[in-house]
C-alpha cells in the first residue's frame, strides 16, 4: 500500500496482481513524507517509510512478528499502523476525507478464476505450504482465499477511482504514471514470479463446483469488472 503526497495518489495492493513489484517501482521514486509499507521483497531496503509511528512500541511492532500476533494492528495503542492489503476504509480513516477525497485512488484487479489458481500455487510452491488439493483448498472455509473485494469496497460501493484489469497491467502502469507526472522508464522489478504451475491451464484445475464457488465468493469483483470463466 502506498500513499504519496508527492504525486498526490493512494494505491490499495490487492493479490496476485503484481502490486509488488510496482510497489518496488514506485517506492525509490516516493517522496520522504510518503507513507510505503513494508512487505518481504522491500525489507531490509530504503523503501518502506512512515508506514508505523516512531514511538517504542510503533518500533518494536513493526520488528517483532510475535507481538504483531499479541496485538491487533488496529490498537489504539500503535496510532497510526499501515500495512500491505491494508482495506482502503482503514486508509481513509486513517488519513482523513481531506487527503482521501483529494488523492487518485486506484488498484489491480484479476480474472479471479486465474487468481485463486495463481495463489494456491503461490502457497503450495512459491511459501512451500502444506495445503490440500485444489478443490479442497476452494471448498473449506478453513482456508483463505484471495477475497479483495474487501480492500477496496465499502459494502457495494467501490472506493476507487480506477479499477484496473491486471490483463493490461504495464498499459495500465505506464498511464498512471503518465498520468500523475511520475517518471517511469518502462522497466518493471518482477517480484514474486517463476513460480511453478501445476497445470499449464487455469481452468484444468476447476469442476462445476469449484467454478460456482469461486463466481459465489468473487461476485462483487466479478460484477465490477465482468469477469468471466472462460
Amino acid at each position: 500500500m502506498i500513499i504519496s503526497h508527492r504525486y498526490k495518489f493512494i494505491f490499495i495492493k490487492t493479490h496476485k496482481t503484481a502490486g509488488s513489484s510496482m510497489e518496488m517501482a514506485l517506492g525509490p521514486l516516493c517522496g520522504p513524507d510518503d507513507i510505503v509499507t513494508s512487505m518481504e521483497s522491500n525489507e531490509g531496503t530504503d523503501i518502506p517509510r512512515n508506514h508505523y509511528e516512531n514511538t517504542l512500541i510503533g518500533r518494536t511492532y513493526a520488528k517483532s512478528r510475535l507481538f504483531r500476533k499479541l496485538i491487533d494492528r488496529r490498537s489504539p495503542l500503535l496510532g497510526n499502523w499501515y500495512w500491505e492489503h491494508m482495506p482502503a476504509t482503514r486508509v481513509r480513516e486513517l488519513i482523513g476525507r481531506e487527503v482521501w477525497d483529494g488523492y487518485y485512488k486506484f488498484c489491480f484487479e484479476r480474472n479471479p478464476w486465474e487468481k485463486v489458481v495463481s495463489y494456491y500455487n503461490w502457497k503450495k510452491f512459491g511459501q512451500e505450504r502444506n495445503i490440500p488439493p485444489f478443490k479442497d483448498y476452494v471448498m473449506q472455509k478453513s482456508h483463505r482465499l484471495p477475497l479483495d473485494a474487501d480492500l477496496y469496497f465499502d459494502g457495494d460501493t467501490c472506493m476507487m477511482d480506477e479499477v484496473f484489469d491486471y490483463q493490461n497491467f504495464q498499459q495500465s502502469f505506464a498511464g498512471v504514471c503518465e498520468r500523475l507526472g511520475i517518471p517511469y522508464d518502462g522497466v518493471m522489478p518482477r517480484e514474486k514470479t517463476g513460480v511453478t504451475q501445476e497445470k499449464s491451464d487455469p481452468h484444468d484445475y476447476y469442476d462445476d463446483e469449484t467454478r460456482e464457488k469461486v463466481a459465489e465468493l468473487f461476485s462483487r469483483e466479478i460484477l465490477r469488472m465482468n469477469y468471466r470463466y472462460d
